[in-house]
């Protein structure tokens, strides 16, 4: 019993470690206009896309799926319900692919080119934006490259004209104008890009450059900057004239593949695939290519698709002047799950609606000698046809107000995640759920955890309200408290469906909701790779004992390797996970692909909302190395995660 003491203690801290509206017209003042990826990063899916209430699903940073289709230096981490994590390669770079085209008909690159901009021959780098965060505490000037995009507003403001002063509620970053350009910071000019030599293009041209941090994470200004490099001439909804040419329409080319890049470089090996999505309401139900089909009583959805629609280029035709291709503005990878803060059960009610779209892109790109600004709304199209958006999410700080006004709501809330697989969805009465703030909201007046096994309703100045759909409020017990996250159980008899979830801490209120269902099993992995939290039960000539899966390496879990040992050894997996809920359970499990028996699948007994799996592994399994295991408990899949085998 010292192992399960022990990882029961290190479970506990696990649980301790551990985050993510849409454009309209502008309002405010605009002066201090809110970066969407500040204040819409919570509703992007894994692909970094979402769609505002007209359904076009877009872009306002790197489409990182759209890179993994095209093989543009990333590597899968692990894959899970919602979605594939990605991360980037740290050697072996390739210089990226065109990810698409801007208006003004110069190609989007991926953030990887040749360290050399007019050789072709040097190493390829990633490529760095040129802003980088001002220093300051007060928002009184502007910096001097927004000077194009306010021209009538002097750098030096007026007191009528301030931001809000950096805090927690208006950090550094939430306004465009917070980033400055400063020569010889990176790579790349105030537009996002550069004039090179790139592999489509050995003469050089003028390109942008989906831009990351050293993390992976995107970099303002991400893709296009506030203004275009070049002379816009092209549309986001041109009729193509007559006299265009063929190229590409039903799955096939019209005439031989050219090597223009213009019209090669678009997306249409998937173009007879039907787009599929991969609703909030149930992750576990896997993609669909109708949606949304699971919405439960109460739920407010916009958009959607009530008859397949295909994914990626529809068509392509050209003239000497413009190619113009069509879409349906849906990528062929999965799409979605999208969740938000404070409403809906969690769930964003946006959804995303085949849009018939045409593009047209100039195939002649020239300096525009007169910069025009990027506005809201497509500023490119990628080359599966979805919609490149800018920075812009359409709200500003109103100086009168002290508050941005339009775009998506922007205010403290919290968001909801499963303890064990930090992943948003449904959960289950008695289910361990962790709460992390986001906006500048303080979950807690301190930072508390309770050793007993019965947790209390109020914690470190914190508690949490469950009002379940039904309209019953319910106190929840809390394990973990501190202003930036807290662990708490669903109460168990909190009724299935919608919910409101109220933190209430030093006389605030902090909002965020709840999709309540019977059964929704999550299993705790111990790091970003998914590696289990589990323990071998070994049974060898009558005796038993407990072996853990895991060391620690640098002070964090890496995998070890499960050794069958003698031949009458008799293996038990031991994993845990939380949302099991109050039902009898029916469960099975699935390692490398094979279904095996769940011998015991219930409560673990001594920590609370804390489920166990009994798994007998077969031998079989020897010399497997890494596989993927999941669990099925009645009905419901759980996320992926990951063992190794010796």
């Amino acid at each position: 019993m010292y192992k399960l003491a022990t990882y029961l203690f290190m479970l506990s801290a696990c649980l301790m470690a551990g985050r993510v509206s849409y454009a309209q017209p502008q309002q405010g003042d605009g002066i201090w206009i809110r970066n969407a990826y500040f204040g819409e990063g919570q509703t992007f899916d894994r692909c970094l896309g979402h769609q505002p209430g007209n359904g076009q699903y877009h872009h306002h940073a790197h489409p990182v799926c759209l890179r993994a289709q095209l093989n543009d230096n990333l590597v899968t981490a692990k894959t899970g319900r919602t979605g594939t994590q990605y991360s980037e390669k740290t050697a072996q770079w390739q210089h990226s692919p065109i990810l698409g085209w801007a208006l003004d008909g110069y190609p989007i690159y991926g953030p990887y080119g040749f360290s050399d901009p007019n050789n072709a021959s040097s190493a390829v780098k990633r490529l760095k934006s040129g802003f980088r965060l001002r220093q300051m505490t007060q928002r009184t000037t502007l910096p001097a490259w927004a000077q194009g995009h306010h021209p009538n507003t002097p750098l030096a403001l007026t007191a009528s004209q301030y931001g809000p002063e950096i805090s927690d509620t208006f950090p550094l970053g939430r306004y465009v104008e917070d980033f400055e350009l400063v020569a010889g910071v990176g790579d790349l000019d105030q537009y996002n890009g550069r004039f090179a030599v790139t592999p489509e293009f050995p003469n050089g041209t003028y390109a942008y450059y989906t831009t990351i941090n050293d993390d992976g994470s995107p970099a303002f200004p991400y893709i296009v900057g506030m203004q275009y490099y070049g002379a816009v001439t092209g549309s986001n909804n041109a009729a193509a004239p007559a006299g265009a040419q063929g190229y590409f329409a039903n799955g096939s080319y019209t005439q031989t593949i050219t090597n223009t890049p213009h019209l090669n470089s678009w997306v249409t090996a998937n173009s007879l695939q039907d787009a599929k999505v991969v609703s909030g309401f149930d992750p576990s139900a896997g993609a669909k290519t109708i949606w949304p089909t699971d919405a439960p009583t109460g739920a407010r959805v916009m958009g959607g698709v009530t008859s397949a629609a295909k994914a990626d280029t529809q068509t392509i035709s050209y003239t000497d002047a413009a190619v113009y291709v069509t879409s349906n503005n849906l990528g062929s990878y999965t799409m979605g799950p999208w969740f938000i803060d404070a409403t809906n059960g969690g769930v964003f009610m946006n959804w995303p609606s085949a849009q018939n779209f045409r593009f047209q892109v100039p195939r002649t790109a020239s300096v525009a000698a007169t910069k025009r600004n990027t506005a809201l709304g497509a500023v490119g199209m990628w080359v599966n046809g979805v919609a490149v958006f800018n920075v812009l999410d359409g709200a500003s700080y109103s100086n009168a107000q002290r508050t941005d006004v339009g775009g998506g709501g922007v205010r403290p809330s919290t968001l909801h995640v499963s303890s064990a697989s930090f992943e948003g969805g449904p959960t289950s009465p008695g289910a361990i759920m962790s709460a992390f703030p986001l906006f500048g909201a303080k979950l807690a007046t301190g930072t508390a955890m309770t050793p007993s096994t019965t947790w209390p309703t109020t914690l470190a100045g914190a508690t949490v309200t469950v009002r379940d759909a039904v309209g019953t409020s319910h106190n929840a017990g809390i394990h973990y408290a501190s202003p930036g996250q807290i662990n708490y159980l669903v109460p168990e008899n909190a009724a299935n469906g919608l919910a409101t979830v109220t933190i209430t801490a030093n006389g605030e209120s902090i909002p965020g909701a709840l999709t309540i269902v019977s059964t929704y099993p999550s299993l705790f992995q111990f790091n970003g790779d998914g590696l289990v939290a589990a323990l071998i039960l070994r049974f060898r000539d009558g005796q038993q004992r407990y072996e853990e899966i895991f060391q620690l390496v640098n002070n964090a879990p890496v995998a070890a390797p499960i050794d069958f040992g003698q031949p009458n050894d008799l293996l038990y997996l031991v994993l845990f996970g939380t949302g099991l809920g109050k039902s009898s359970v029916m469960a099975t499990a699935k390692i490398d692909g094979v279904d095996l028996p769940v011998a015991y699948a219930g409560a673990q007994g001594s920590f609370p909302g804390l489920d166990q799996y009994n798994i007998a592994l077969p031998r079989t399994l020897a010399g497997k190395g890494k596989v993927n295991l999941t669990v099925t408990a009645n009905g419901k899949v759980s996320n992926a995660v990951s063992l190794t085998f010796k």
